[in-house]
């Protein structure tokens, strides 16, 4: 479960959509800050929608390659949480998911970066290798570093009201709490060398 994504999803929401929901375990975590929560999720999949169903409020099963999200909405905020990358045409999701969100509301993203350094050295190296999970899953058909993360939450109708690298600097761990300094140090001045994840918090442009 994606400890950042639900550190910046609002407290105030009281409904929201998770889209690539999974089993649930998201919203689970959502449901026990605030038991009054109404979590829909959305997920391709009929064996995760069965565990999901058990443990969030509404759950649609839907591709999103090929389907329409649906009547779904409106919702106060809308969780993008490591799918949109699995998708052909992300940013047609972000404008569809744009429509039934509120004025007001919110959505979080979360991308994979594909310049994390460690991926660099790869590149480098002359491996350009799919693996199952990771930042090179045989699954993603779209890949994105700090720049073109942003651009396409920006691009797609959205102001970024918080943007989070998450990562570490090499060998920090071994520093203690000192590591800890280098780590931010290390993000501030360089997400998209040191985040191997990007969370967004953004709002609609009125």
């Amino acid at each position: 479960m994606n400890q950042t994504v639900l550190r910046l999803v609002p407290e105030e929401s009281a409904r929201i959509l998770d889209v690539g929901c999974g089993g649930g375990e998201l919203g689970v975590a959502l449901k026990e800050r605030n038991p009054d929560v109404h979590v829909t999720g959305i997920t391709w999949s009929a064996e995760e929608a069965k565990l999901a169903e058990r443990r969030l409020d509404n759950v649609v099963v839907r591709n999103l390659d090929t389907d329409e999200i649906g009547p779904v909405g409106p919702v106060d905020c809308v969780i993008c949480s490591h799918v949109l990358e699995h998708l052909r045409d992300p940013r047609s999701i972000l404008l569809e998911l744009g429509r039934i969100l509120r004025a007001d509301g919110s959505l979080v993203v979360a991308l994979p970066n594909v310049l994390h350094w460690r991926q660099r050295l790869a590149f480098l190296k002359g491996e350009f290798r799919y693996t199952s999970g990771g930042l090179m899953d045989d699954t993603h058909v779209v890949f994105f570093d700090w720049e073109t993360a942003r651009a396409m939450v920006e691009e797609s109708g959205f102001r970024i009201l918080r943007a989070v690298p998450d990562g570490a600097f090499p060998g920090s761990r071994f520093f203690g709490k000192a590591g800890q300094i280098i780590d931010r140090i290390g993000l501030k001045s360089a997400p998209g060398l040191f985040g191997w994840q990007f969370v967004f918090l953004a709002r609609p442009e009125i």
